[in-house]
């Protein structure tokens, strides 16, 4: 019997860590894009932290939505962007890296402007996307993005 409960319990935490993952690559060009306040067409936008000083700002592929309460989505313009990428810098000596968010397939649905570590981006059946928050500065010792990163 309790072999019959182990073995259960085993499958069940396997199938709540089952699914689909894709990544977070570094992406001088993506740094380069979020420093310009270049807005791309076809995506939607979102943010975490605060409204004045967020962490993080991530555009993702209109048929790759977020999901989750986690971040706040917003009507992206080039000016708004510029001020959130201003108040990002404003606050912090390191400097901000970009990045791309990748499907499973490494086909890019989004990219990541942030002075943190890039998280884990879960793939949803119905097409979304559920990234975690960013955690850690990047100026960590135990993690840094390649050379030429930024």
């Amino acid at each position: 019997m309790k072999a019959r409960v182990a073995a259960t319990l085993v499958l069940l935490l396997a199938a709540g860590c089952a699914g689909r993952y894709g990544s977070i690559r570094w992406d001088a060009a993506v740094g380069r894009s979020c420093e310009n306040a270049q807005v791309l067409p076809g995506h939607r936008y979102y943010t975490a932290g605060s409204d004045t000083n967020p962490d993080a700002v991530i555009a993702l592929r209109e048929d790759h939505p977020l999901r989750g309460d986690l971040w706040r989505e917003v009507a992206m313009t080039p000016e708004i962007l510029a001020r959130l990428m201003d108040r990002m810098k404003s606050t912090r000596l390191d400097p901000m890296f970009g990045s791309v968010i990748l499907d499973d397939q490494g086909a890019r649905i989004g990219d990541w402007c942030s002075y943190f570590k890039p998280t884990s981006v879960k793939l949803l059946d119905d097409g979304g996307v559920f990234i975690q928050l960013p955690v850690g500065n990047i100026s960590d010792r135990s993690f840094s993005p390649p050379s030429g990163g930024r």
